[in-house]
C-alpha cells in the first residue's frame, strides 16, 4: 500500500512540477498556482515555496478577495457606455449586425447607460434590457467621461440604508448640518469626493448636500432599450401628451395660433409654471434671490407682479376696490385702512425688487380676489401673450436666434430668471463661436442645456431644465 501512495506522489510530481537541483526547493509552476490549489500548496510542508512562487499566489487570492463598496460601483461603471445622439436625437438606434444599413434592433434613450460587450471594429457590441446589437463608436461615450456624464444627467442616485442623517455642506468633517436624509429614501447624485468616501445628493430642488458612502448603496440607473413596437407606441403617446399641453392653453383661455414656436413655448411655460389664476405668495426663503411678491397662473415675480397688478386695478379702479374691500374681514375701519394702503402700493411706481416687500395675510386674500376676478384672468392671458411674444423677440434681435429649439428653451429660461438666461445665451454661442453655428449644429440645443444645467441657480431647477430640454428637442429645426 504504501508504495502505492509512494507511486501515486512520484507521479504526481512528475506530472505538474518542475524539479531544480542546487538548493534544494522545487518551484511551482503557473500552471498549479493557477488550478485552485494555492491553499494546499501553501499549507504543504514537502514543498517549501520560492518568493517569485509566493508573490504570485498572494496575488492569486487578493482577486478573490472581496470587493468594497466603491470597488464595486467602479467595476460596473468601467463596463458602462452613456448613448449620444449627434443629431440631438431622442433615441439612438441599435443595429442587429455592425453596419449601418443593418437592420434597427432597438431605440435607446440618448445620454442613457448601455452595457460594452465588446468593440468590433468601428462598432460596440451593446446590451440595454433584453436588446442585444450594435452601435457605433460615435454614437458612445466610454471610459473617464461616463461617469460625468451620468452625473450630469441624474444616472446615479443613492439610497440611505442607515438611520436618518445629517446632510453635510461640505465634504470635511467640519461640514454643518443643513438638512436631513431620510432612511431608506433614494436621492440623485451630484457628485463624489476624490477619496470617494463622501457623495453630495440633491434631496430637493434646492437642498443638496454630503453623506458619507458608507451609509449609502450606490445605484446606476439606466433606461432600456425599446422594441420597435414599444418605440412606435412611444411616440403615440408623446403626441397625445403634447396635443394634451396645447389643450391646457385652450382651457387657460389663450388660443393657439397656428405659429408652432409660440404655442410650443406657451404651453411649455404654462406646464411650467403654476396654472392657478388666483395663486399669490411672499417670497420663500429656501429661494436666497426671492425678496416679493410672486402671482398668478404665470408666476410674474417683483416688478412684473408690480406691473400686472397695477394695470388689472386701473383697468377698473371702482370693481378692484369692491373686490378688495369685499375678500377682507373685520370691522369696516380695519378694511378701509387695509384697502387704502394697499391701493397706494398698487399703483405707486416704488420699485418692488429693490426692496423686501411681504403682504400680510389679509393683503394676500385680497389680491387673490383681485387677480382671480373675470377680468383679471383676461388681462392675466393677455399679459402672458405680449411677454412671450417680447421673450421670442429678444432671442431674435439681440441673440440672433433662428433655430426653434433654442428660441424655445431661451424663452422658458428667461421666464424664469432673465440674467442668467442672458448669461448661458451668450456661453452658449461663445462655445460654437458665433450665433450662426448654434444655430446651425446639431448639438447646439444640447450644448445650451449642459451650460443651463452647470448654472448656479438655474441649474438647481434640474427637473424643469430636463423636461424644458425634452419638449424643444421634439420640436422642429426650421
Amino acid at each position: 500500500m504504501k508504495k502505492k501512495i509512494f507511486c501515486v506522489t512520484i507521479c504526481f510530481v512528475l506530472t505538474f512540477s518542475t524539479i531544480t537541483q542546487g538548493a534544494g526547493q522545487a518551484v511551482i509552476p503557473t500552471e498549479l498556482i493557477e488550478a485552485n490549489l494555492a491553499e494546499d500548496v501553501l499549507k504543504s510542508s514537502v514543498f517549501p515555496i520560492d518568493k517569485t512562487a509566493r508573490r504570485k499566489i498572494v496575488r492569486h487570492h487578493k482577486k478573490h478577495s472581496k470587493l468594497t463598496k466603491i470597488e464595486k460601483y467602479k467595476n460596473k461603471l468601467s463596463n458602462l457606455g452613456v448613448v449620444s445622439s449627434t443629431q440631438d436625437a431622442e433615441f439612438v438606434q441599435i443595429k442587429k449586425e455592425p453596419e449601418k444599413k443593418s437592420k434597427t434592433v432597438g431605440y435607446v434613450p440618448d445620454e442613457k447607460a448601455v452595457t460594452i460587450i465588446e468593440q468590433v471594429e468601428e462598432w460596440y457590441k451593446v446590451k440595454s434590457g433584453k436588446i442585444t446589437g450594435y452601435i457605433n463608436q460615435k454614437h458612445v461615450i466610454v471610459d473617464d467621461k461616463v461617469e460625468g456624464l451620468l452625473l450630469n444627467n441624474q444616472g446615479i442616485e443613492v439610497t440611505l440604508t442607515k438611520e436618518n442623517a445629517a446632510l453635510k455642506s461640505s465634504a470635511k468633517d467640519d461640514g454643518g448640518a443643513i438638512g436631513i436624509a431620510y432612511k431608506d429614501n433614494s436621492y440623485p447624485v451630484l457628485r463624489f469626493s476624490k477619496d470617494y468616501k463622501q457623495v453630495k445628493i440633491q434631496r430637493t430642488e434646492t437642498v443638496s448636500g454630503w453623506l458619507p458612502v458608507k451609509n449609502v448603496d450606490i445605484k446606476i440607473l439606466s433606461e432600456e432599450a425599446m422594441t420597435k413596437s414599444e418605440y412606435e407606441e412611444y411616440l403615440e403617446e408623446q403626441e397625445r401628451i403634447r396635443q394634451a399641453e396645447l389643450q391646457k392653453i385652450l382651457n387657460m383661455g389663450i388660443s393657439k395660433t397656428g405659429d408652432e414656436v409660440f404655442d410650443t413655448i406657451t404651453a411649455l411655460i404654462a406646464h411650467n409654471e403654476s396654472g392657478n389664476y388666483m395663486a399669490a405668495r411672499n417670497g420663500l426663503p429656501q429661494f436666497k434671490g426671492e425678496k416679493t411678491i410672486t402671482i398668478g397662473a404665470w408666476q410674474w415675480y417683483g416688478e412684473r407682479a408690480h406691473n400686472l397688478l397695477r394695470r388689472i386695478y386701473n383697468s377698473d379702479v371702482k370693481t378692484s376696490k369692491k373686490l378688495l374691500r369685499d375678500a377682507l374681514s373685520g370691522s369696516n375701519r380695519k378694511k378701509d385702512k387695509i384697502v387704502e394702503t394697499l391701493c397706494k402700493e398698487i399703483t405707486g411706481t416704488s420699485s418692488w425688487e429693490n426692496r423686501k416687500r411681504s403682504f400680510s395675510s389679509d393683503e394676500l386674500v385680497a389680491i387673490k380676489a383681485l387677480i382671480g376676478s373675470k377680468y383679471g384672468v383676461a388681462l392675466q392671458n393677455l399679459q402672458a401673450k405680449e411677454d412671450i411674444t417680447a421673450r421670442i423677440n429678444v432671442a431674435k434681435s439681440t441673440y440672433k436666434l433662428t433655430n426653434p429649439q433654442l428660441i424655445a428653451y431661451f424663452c422658458d429660461m428667461f421666464w424664469q430668471n432673465p440674467d442668467n438666461a442672458r448669461a448661458i445665451t451668450k456661453a452658449a454661442i461663445d462655445h460654437f463661436k458665433s450665433a450662426e453655428k448654434l444655430n446651425k449644429e446639431k448639438d447646439g440645443l444640447k450644448v445650451m442645456h449642459e451650460i443651463a444645467m452647470k448654472n448656479s441657480v438655474l441649474g438647481k431647477f434640474s427637473g424643469r431644465r430636463n423636461y424644458t430640454y425634452s419638449v424643444c428637442k421634439k420640436m422642429r429645426k426650421k
